[in-house]
């Protein structure tokens, strides 16, 4: 007897053969094999799992279509309207080394630099003062040096991660430190003939605009040493606060310490450069905007990195087939989970905490943000649950794609996919994602589609 809330669910064939044979005992209550189905299943076993269908409802939950997941490069984010630069290098067992260098110019602090001709050099000082922001080991020693520009920053010119500017090769100063969240104003005492050649400008009153400076002081770069295997950390770039601290003092009153800082506030331009060495990875091969490495080469991995431009494109090359359903059906939902692989993430490479999801066409280019009915864009937020495929907890994304499924089948757009990106583009989180053939991890798409007549 049905009744109530307690309706059984009639049972369709277990793990056949072939998909064939399933498809002849099925077809009497859920005629679903269509022929782009059929073809994957011949191949991958993609509908032999057992299926459940509601005898009242006709409704019926599917998670076996082909998903198709890949890496993606995306054109590189601007980086000099950011309020931050970044410094750091850490190595990643999937993408590579990953760099950051900063490049800034520096500008007078609101009056001309004119000290008396008696003046006479004490030192020189880089102040940068870090924000909280940290990606990578924290723990490990990490170095810090600043190089004297060659060329300097053009006006009115966006700077993007993949940019960089020519710098002198030795340093002028290095500063060893761990990047822990207790770690202040970070200060870096320059080369003295740098601090010479500045205040000697000054008494001979070469230093009376920021054009002046920058002809003599293009600007300075902040790089990781070659050999980091650290942190990415993010120091403020348009501050009074950051600055180039000259100090000196008079012979007539040696004890007295005098100060003019240069500072990146005044300097007013600034970028920070981030990049990663793939030679040595699974996406060595990835090198031109907009190509894309499918997870089958890559370990059924696909990775997402805000920064270094990295994407997940995900298809659903069969969704179409759909249409031969017999019968009028209505999607009732839509659900993508996307598991991070594990042992991909630790307290020291936490993944973006959420990711959003754009239209793209077969060339990978960005196109217009899925939203949902209220116009809100649909975005996945990370969190932790129990994997279904092992039964352990795991980090993972779950997308509602009703809105983009039901488009592509009323063929408003284009069965082309869509790409993931973090939520935030500029930033280093990374995670790693299964696809659809990875062992423990695999991606799933769930449709719930009802039977009207």
């Amino acid at each position: 007897m049905i009744s109530g809330n307690s309706l059984p669910m009639l049972k369709v064939s277990k793990l056949l053969t072939t998909c064939r044979q399933w498809a002849r005992r099925a077809g009497a209550l859920l005629v679903l094999v269509v022929p782009g189905l059929l073809t994957a299943c011949e191949t991958t076993t993609s509908l032999t799992e057992e299926r459940e269908v509601n005898p009242v409802t006709g409704t019926v939950y599917v998670d076996t279509l082909t998903v198709r997941t890949s890496t993606v490069l995306v054109d590189s984010v601007p980086t000099s309207s950011s309020s931050y630069l970044m410094v750091g290098q850490y190595q990643d067992d999937r993408l590579g080394t990953i760099t950051a260098r900063s490049y800034l110019r520096l500008g007078l602090s609101g009056s001309t630099f004119t000290p008396a001709a008696t003046a006479q050099f004490d030192s020189l000082v880089l102040v940068l003062p870090t924000d909280t922001y940290r990606y990578g080991d924290t723990t490990q020693v990490q170095h810090l040096e600043v190089h004297r520009l060659s060329e300097a920053l053009r006006p009115n010119t966006t700077y993007y991660a993949l940019n960089s500017r020519t710098y002198a090769p030795a340093p002028l100063g290095t500063r060893s430190f761990r990047a822990r969240s207790v770690l202040g104003s970070l200060r870096i005492q320059l080369n003295a003939a740098l601090g010479q050649e500045l205040l000697t400008a000054g008494i001979n009153r070469q230093l009376s605009t920021d054009e002046e400076l920058e002809a003599r002081l293009p600007g300075l770069a902040l790089t990781p040493s070659t050999t980091d295997n650290a942190a990415l950390l993010r120091f403020t770039a348009a501050s009074s606060e950051t600055a180039l601290r000259l100090y000196y003092h008079l012979p007539s009153a040696p004890s007295e310490a005098l100060l003019y800082g240069f500072t990146g506030e005044s300097g007013a331009r600034h970028f920070y450069q981030l990049q990663a060495d793939r030679r040595a990875t699974l996406l060595s091969s990835l090198t031109a905007t907009r190509q894309a490495v499918l997870s089958a080469h890559t370990a059924a991995e696909s990775y997402i990195q805000g920064g270094l431009g990295l994407q997940t494109k995900v298809e659903v090359p069969y969704l179409l087939d759909l249409k031969n359903l017999t019968g009028t059906w209505v999607l009732n939902s839509a659900q993508l989970t996307l598991e991070t692989v594990t042992g991909t993430e630790s307290r020291y490479l936490a993944p973006p905490s959420s990711l959003t999801a754009q239209l793209t066409d077969r060339g990978n280019h960005s196109g217009a943000y899925i939203t949902n009915l209220d116009g809100s864009s649909v975005t996945a937020t990370y969190n932790r649950s129990t994997s279904a495929k092992t039964n352990l907890e795991q980090g993972s994304y779950t997308l509602a794609l009703t809105p983009y499924i039901e488009a592509v089948l009323d063929r408003r757009i284009d069965n082309t996919g869509i790409l993931l990106a973090p939520n935030s583009a500029a930033t280093p989180e990374r995670v790693v994602l299964g696809g659809t053939k990875h062992t423990t991890n695999p991606i799933r798409l769930g449709l719930y589609l009802t039977r009207v007549r």
